[in-house]
């Protein structure tokens, strides 16, 4: 397959060198790869690659210490594999046409469809393996597609030749994935013809191995109404005592769930996405304050409003009333 991405290390790094010592190990060796390593005051990087006709595949070990950006491009459009191997921060994948952000986070996973353009990956400090395969969408052909939903929307931007990048929902990269990779690597070989076979059914099963943590993670477990209860009874309580501060983030680590995971759960049960919810709850809990404070400005400030006319605008584009109309006709309903 002709290489397709091209990760310009050399950009923040300098030229590349010759390992040391002190190279950062390789966390997952490739046979038979082509391999370059860079290294300035600023951290090291080791690049290992194999071109095969189905699927280029690219392992990317990274220590830095600040964060950075590492400029890359694409030439012609794929379905990508991004897996962040380890227990660092997250990392980003930013789209510069679109001024989009993919984010990656540790020990998980995602499919993203890549036009040609350019972009850059984003570290923190910290020490990453990035493992990336990259292969034709064409491998889907005939219906086979269909049981892969979480695929559908990228094989559709391939087909159509779309000059906007997307992605699937992240997942889980635990040890079955890991051992997956590691079998795949460590048997690659050059100059013989069952090579290229051998990477179209790694591949075959690390997107099926994919589709089953996806179901395992977001469809298996959403049967609990109780969970979707524990979800909004939280998002109450913490809107209570910060009001509009309050932000959906909270929720994914106090549950130690992902954002996708607590909006699915929440929106099979009460028919809204989290931010509505949201909004709801604080709409409900402001005129709940309304009507047991004595001033409207006590109100704006107890609800985390910042100004009382920004509170004052966000309650009547919600309402359609005025917090003052609002409780003006309360009184007069009683």
């Amino acid at each position: 397959m002709k290489k397709a991405l091209y990760i310009h290390l050399d950009a923040v790094f300098g030229e590349a060198c010759h390992p040391s010592d002190s190279t950062i190990p390789c966390a997952i060796p490739m046979f038979h790869s082509d391999s370059s390593y860079y290294r300035n005051s600023c951290g090291q990087a080791y690049l290992q690659e194999f071109d095969g006709l189905l699927g280029y595949i690219n392992i990317l070990d990274v220590a830095v210490s600040d964060s950075m950006a590492i400029p890359f491009r694409v030439l012609q459009a794929d379905i990508h594999i991004f897996y962040l191997i380890g227990k660092d921060r997250a990392i980003q994948i930013k789209d510069i046409r679109q001024d989009v952000i993919y984010t990656i986070s540790s020990s998980r996973g995602r499919y993203i469809y890549l036009p040609s353009g350019d972009y850059e990956l984003h570290l923190p400090y910290g020490n990453y393996t990035i493992f990336n395969f990259y292969f034709r969408g064409h491998i889907f052909r005939n219906g086979n597609e269909r049981p892969f939903r979480f695929l559908h929307s990228l094989i559709d931007a391939f087909r159509s030749k779309d000059r906007l990048s997307c992605c699937s929902i992240d997942f889980r990269v635990g040890p079955m994935t890991i051992a997956r990779i590691q079998y795949l690597v460590l048997n690659l070989r050059i100059g013989d013809l069952d090579n290229d076979q051998f990477i179209y059914e790694e591949l075959n099963q690390l997107i099926k191995l994919s589709k089953k943590k996806i179901f395992d993670e977001y469809e298996r477990q959403l049967g609990s109404e109780q969970e979707a209860e524990d979800i909004f009874k939280e998002m109450k309580n913490r809107i209570a005592r910060a009001g509009q501060e309050f932000r959906i983030a909270e929720l994914c680590d106090f549950f130690g769930k992902s954002k996708q995971y607590i909006g699915r759960i929440y929106r099979k049960k009460y028919k809204q996405s989290l931010q509505e919810g949201r909004k709801q709850l604080l709409i409900a809990h402001i005129k709940q304050q309304i009507l047991l404070e004595d001033s409207i400005s006590n109100v704006a400030y107890a609800c985390g409003f910042n100004s009382i006319q920004h509170f004052s605008n966000f309650f009547k584009q919600e309402t359609g009333l005025s917090p003052s109309e609002y409780l003006d006709g309360f009184r007069n309903e009683r």
